[in-house]
């Protein structure tokens, strides 16, 4: 009996030994699985080291091998092919440079909350709100989803908080408390921004809510032509050049929240020139996206070019980035504003009859600037008044200059003599030493006062 309960006692001892051993398995297995899985994870890990920039959601870095050769494939296809409509537009003149499709009513997204920060522009210049006005946000702006601040209900916030988390991260939950701030409420914001429409010769405009967001109870959304989005941008601009101080922020943090997102913009920090403006994504919309940008002028030979540039419909983010890439770094290597005219080097020399010199220097009476397509040629038409017979006078008209453009007029000057042209003898030599004389000892007395 002894012997039978040492055996029976033994053999439990033996199977709870194994049990150990076997947890000690599992636990072995588990670690080594976990860690299995860590490295893998470190060898997915994205390795950007291809030579392009492109977005990504912490901010502008190197392409990865996948991603660059997307854009490889995309830049195969033309722009036609990559978006729904395009525009590019020089912002001084309002002269549309390049385009497709651009009177063809589109779907806006977020692009519309261009019509919504004007509003809210408007009613902090006529004193109505205040930057530094606090808001509380309600509950109806903390529950709306796409891209949002991520706010709370409750949540203390400042209109000028709100008017960049509008533009920066395209905050439709930051642009709806705006507007409620405003009108009290959605719909009568939308008011609003119809009447601005309006009020900017927006035809075809037509909005609904401040976000952009598609309105499924009434199956409507907020929508406007190319062109249309163009001429919005620019009055925008014009009015509240500030909403650029916006516009190009690289990102978005508020610390007490722990939020940190970069700005939507999917050219910002990859075009040096962009400065602006308003990306838009919904299912009607496709990827949208509006840009401008400042090329400055060198002294003396350009002056600064601001282009906006607009597509409409990609199917995807990488369709977007390829088009609008292409569409602004392609405007500001081919336009410019171009010095036509100087004070110092005449545009032609010319005779005249019974002058003493025999050319007369004629310049372009004053120095200006016209928007020009580098690879086109220009062509220049100067005319000459006939029968010019001297004397002539100093600032005398004596023709006229044109430049053109693929047949168009872009800028047009009179022509003048900067000096007296004296007649030929020896008492007008005379008269032209004691003039040069003269003028002379004004140029000092004027020195030295």
């Amino acid at each position: 009996m002894r012997r039978f309960t040492a055996l029976f006692l033994l053999g439990i001892i033996l199977i709870l030994n194994i049990n150990v051993f076997a947890q000690k398995d599992v636990s072995l297995d588990k670690n080594t699985s976990v860690k299995a899985t860590e490295e893998a994870k470190e060898e997915k890990k994205e390795i950007r080291d291809q030579n392009i920039l492109v977005p990504t959601k912490d901010g502008v870095q190197k392409a990865t091998a996948e991603e660059a050769g997307k854009i490889e494939e995309y830049e195969k296809y033309s722009l036609e092919e990559l978006s729904k409509s395009y525009l590019l537009g020089d912002y001084q003149s309002g002269k549309i440079l390049e385009a497709y499709n651009i009177d063809e009513v589109r779907p806006m997204a977020s692009t519309s909350k261009l019509v919504s920060i004007f509003v809210v522009f408007d009613k902090i210049k006529d004193g109505t709100i205040s930057k530094s006005d606090e808001l509380t946000i309600d509950r109806e702006s903390s529950l709306l989803g796409g891209s949002t601040f991520k706010l709370k209900e409750n949540d203390k916030m400042t209109v000028d908080d709100l008017i960049k988390a509008s533009m920066v991260v395209s905050g439709n939950d930051a642009i709806t408390a705006l507007a409620k701030h405003i009108s009290g409420s959605v719909e009568a914001f939308s008011v609003l921004m119809n009447k601005k429409c309006k009020d900017l010769g927006l035809k075809n405009a037509h909005m609904v809510n401040p976000t952009g967001l598609t309105n499924y109870a009434i199956e409507d959304y907020n929508k406007m032509t190319t062109r249309e989005m163009f001429i919005l941008s620019c009055e925008l601009i014009k009015y509240y050049p500030e909403i650029l101080n916006y516009t190009k922020e690289a990102y978005l943090k508020d610390e007490d929240r722990n939020f940190l997102e970069y700005n939507t913009n999917p050219i910002l920090g990859i075009v040096p020139e962009i400065d602006g403006l308003k990306t838009g994504y919904t299912n009607a919309s496709g990827r949208t996206v509006i840009s401008t940008g400042l090329k400055k002028g060198i002294e003396g030979k350009s002056k600064d070019l601001r282009l906006v540039g607009i597509v409409t419909g990609c199917n995807g983010d990488w369709q977007r980035y390829v088009a609008i890439k292409r569409l602004m770094s392609k405007g500001f290597d081919n336009y410019e504003y171009t010095i036509f005219g100087t004070e110092s080097k005449p545009i032609q020399n010319i005779n005249v009859e019974d002058a003493q010199d025999a050319q007369t220097p004629v310049f372009i009476k004053s120095k200006g600037y016209a928007l020009v397509n580098k690879k086109e040629n220009i062509e220049k038409d100067i005319k000459i008044i006939s029968d010019l017979k001297a004397p002539i006078e100093a600032g005398k008209k004596v023709g006229t200059v044109k430049y053109y453009s693929s047949g168009d007029l872009i800028f047009e000057s009179d022509l003048i003599v900067k000096d007296k042209v004296y007649e030929k003898g020896i008492l007008q030599r005379f008269v032209r030493i004691y003039e040069d004389i003269f003028k002379n000892i004004e140029r000092e007395v004027s020195w030295i006062y």
